[in-house]
């Protein structure tokens, strides 16, 4: 079963082989396949193969040219996003880690959450107060644009040391906040130098664009291709002539 297999397989490749030859090189069986014309099949051929071959080579380096121009284009695009990234994450930190929580004060590295408001670390200014009435203590948070909160704590449930110590670790981490905001300044400013570096690199992409336009030009201006679909289609006549059928 397998061997019948196998030679119905090869009778049909040899079927389409013997009819890819008679589109190949029309005009009868005696044209395509007699030895008394093999010389103007070999012409034929030739002429073919110069023209494919031409044709194969310019859009090899064409493609090239272009895969270069993808490949300088996407690298371009992927620094400059990476440095859009890094500045933009600079401008907008988040919160961080969180360190303590006080009642509706919660504090994190970079900022301090009363309630559902944020509020960032950097220049804030804490104030600890007792209360007028017996055991009730005050937590006060001033940001830079004067908007003050205050957060109030009963002795039942937040003895008045602990709000102490809280308010001085919100402090201390706000002093932090403040020395890091300070050295972030210069890590903007070179986050922004980083930025203008990559937009203004586009060497390697304007050179593959370059490139490309040479080797376009280079190729409208080469005969070679012109002179072989000449020699082709006189080939093709002369084939006509002598079968009355014009190949492909």
């Amino acid at each position: 079963m397998i061997a019948l297999g196998w030679v119905v397989a090869a009778a049909a490749l040899g079927v389409w082989w013997v009819l890819w030859r008679l589109v190949r090189y029309p005009g009868g069986w005696t044209y395509a396949f007699h030895e008394e014309h093999r010389e103007a099949r070999r012409v034929l051929e030739d002429a073919r193969g110069a023209v494919r071959g031409l044709r194969r080579t310019a859009r090899r380096e064409r493609w090239q040219a272009q895969a270069a121009v993808k490949r300088a284009e996407w690298t371009y695009r992927r620094r400059v996003r990476r440095a859009e990234s890094e500045l933009e994450q600079l401008h907008t930190p988040h919160r961080g880690a969180r360190i303590e929580q006080l009642g509706e004060i919660a504090l994190y590295e970079h900022a301090v959450v009363v309630r559902d408001d944020e509020v960032a670390l950097a220049g804030l200014q804490v104030r600890f107060e007792l209360g007028s009435s017996k055991g009730t203590s005050y937590v006060y948070l001033t940001p830079p644009d004067g908007r003050e909160r205050m957060e109030r704590y009963g002795d039942a449930e937040y003895t008045e040391d602990a709000v102490r110590r809280f308010a001085v670790q919100v402090q201390n981490t706000a002093a932090a906040a403040g020395e890091l905001r300070e050295q972030q300044v210069g890590s903007v400013r070179a986050a922004k130098a980083k930025l203008r570096e990559a937009l203004s690199a586009t060497e390697q992409m304007e050179a593959a664009k370059e490139r490309l336009e040479n080797i376009r030009a280079r190729q409208d201006a080469d005969v070679r291709l012109p002179k072989a679909r000449v020699a082709l289609d006189d080939a093709r006549s002369a084939w006509q002539c002598r079968t009355g059928r014009r190949p492909l």
